[in-house]
C-alpha cells in the first residue's frame, strides 16, 4: 500500500509539470490588471500604458492599467503582493516601492523581497532637476545663488523615494537650505511646481518634457552620466560641479510571489518581445526613457545592487527611518 501511494504521488507530481507549462502557454484567457502605484501622468503610468497596449495586441486580451496611489507606492504594491499568483494581477513598479521603502520605513505591510516576484526590468531614465516659474533661475549656478539668499522648497512623489533622496543629497552636497514636501504622485507635484507652490523638483523626462517645451519649467541638470537626447542643452550633474550624483529611475514588471516559474518566464519573454516593437521603442525613447530589459534572475540581482546603493545614500544624508 505504501509503495502504491509513493508511486501515485510521483505520477501526480510528474503530471503537474506539463500542466503548469500548458497553463503558461494558454495565458491569458481573460483580462489582466496592471497596477500602477501612482497617479496618472507620471513616468510609471506612461510606461505602463505603452506596455499594456502592446501586450493587449500580442495576447489578444485586454491589459487594463489601474492607478492605486498613496504611501510612496506601497498601497498599489501591497495590492499586488496580496493577489492570487496567477499572472492576472501585475505591478508596473519603479524604484521606491521595491528597492527603497524597505530601507526608510520601519513598518511595511509587505516585504518587497519576499512578497513580489520580479518578472522583467523594462526601462530606466536619469532624474532631471527642474525649477518652476516661482524662481528666476535657468541654471544650477543661478539656483545656488538663490538658495544662498532664502530657503527653497522641493517636492517629491513620496517620502523615501529616490526623488526625495536626490533632494536630500543635493541639500547635503550644495549646502542650500532645502525643505521637502511629499506628494501622492509626480503629476501632482509637477502641477504645484508649475503653479508656484514649490520651487524645484527631480523627475524623469516624461513627466516634465511638455512643460519644459512650453517654457514653464527650466531643466538645471541631469543626474546621470551623460546628456539626454530629448534635452541636449542640459548639462549633467558632473558638468555643474556635482560629482558622483547619478540617480536614475528604473521601471519593472512584478507579480505576486508564488507564481509558477513557467508563467513568470512566459510573461517576461512576452515583455521582452513587446519592448522590441518599433512603436514601443519610439514612444519610450521619445519620452527620454531607455529600454533596459533584464529577465527575472538578473532583475532580482539588480534590485539587490540598487538597495545597496540607496542604503549608502541614506546613510550619507542622515535620513532617519520613519
Amino acid at each position: 500500500m505504501f509503495r502504491y501511494a509513493v508511486k501515485l504521488a510521483g505520477m501526480l507530481a510528474a503530471a503537474c509539470i506539463p500542466l503548469s507549462a500548458q497553463a503558461a502557454q494558454a495565458f491569458p484567457d481573460k483580462p489582466v490588471r496592471l497596477i500602477v502605484a501612482y497617479t496618472p501622468g507620471g513616468a510609471t503610468d506612461v510606461i505602463a500604458r505603452i506596455l499594456a497596449a502592446q501586450l493587449t495586441a500580442s495576447w489578444g486580451q485586454q491589459v487594463i492599467v489601474e492607478n492605486r496611489s498613496g504611501a510612496s507606492g506601497m498601497i498599489g504594491a501591497e495590492q499586488v503582493a496580496r493577489a492570487k499568483p496567477d499572472g492576472y494581477t501585475l505591478l508596473l513598479a519603479y524604484t521606491p516601492e521595491v528597492s527603497i521603502n524597505k530601507l526608510v520605513y520601519k513598518q511595511m505591510r509587505y516585504d518587497p523581497l519576499k512578497d513580489l516576484q520580479p518578472i522583467a526590468l523594462v526601462a530606466d531614465a536619469p532624474l532631471v532637476l527642474v525649477s518652476g516659474p516661482k524662481l528666476p533661475v535657468t541654471t544650477y549656478a543661478d539656483l545656488k545663488r538663490q538658495g544662498a539668499q532664502a530657503p527653497l522648497v522641493y517636492g517629491s512623489p513620496g517620502t523615501g523615494g529616490q526623488q526625495h533622496l536626490a533632494g536630500e543629497l543635493l541639500r547635503a552636497r550644495s549646502g542650500m537650505n532645502l525643505t521637502h514636501v511629499p506628494y501622492r504622485g509626480t503629476a501632482l507635484a509637477v502641477a504645484d511646481l508649475v503653479g508656484g507652490q514649490i520651487d524645484i523638483f527631480f523627475a524623469t523626462a516624461p513627466a516634465i518634457i511638455g512643460q519644459i517645451g512650453a517654457g514653464k519649467l527650466h531643466p538645471l541638470f541631469i543626474a546621470g552620466p551623460r546628456r539626454q537626447d530629448v534635452l541636449p542643452a542640459t548639462p549633467t550633474a558632473k558638468e555643474v560641479g556635482l560629482d558622483d550624483f547619478d540617480i536614475s529611475n528604473w521601471f519593472g514588471l512584478f507579480g505576486p510571489a508564488g507564481m509558477p516559474a513557467a508563467l513568470v518566464d512566459r510573461i517576461s519573454q512576452d515583455t521582452a518581445q513587446a519592448l522590441q516593437s518599433t512603436d514601443v521603442k519610439e514612444k519610450l525613447q521619445g519620452q527620454g526613457l531607455a529600454i533596459s530589459y533584464k529577465p527575472p534572475q538578473e532583475f532580482k540581482a539588480y534590485i539587490g545592487a540598487e538597495m545597496a546603493k540607496y542604503g549608502a545614500i541614506i546613510k550619507a544624508t542622515g535620513l532617519e527611518p520613519q
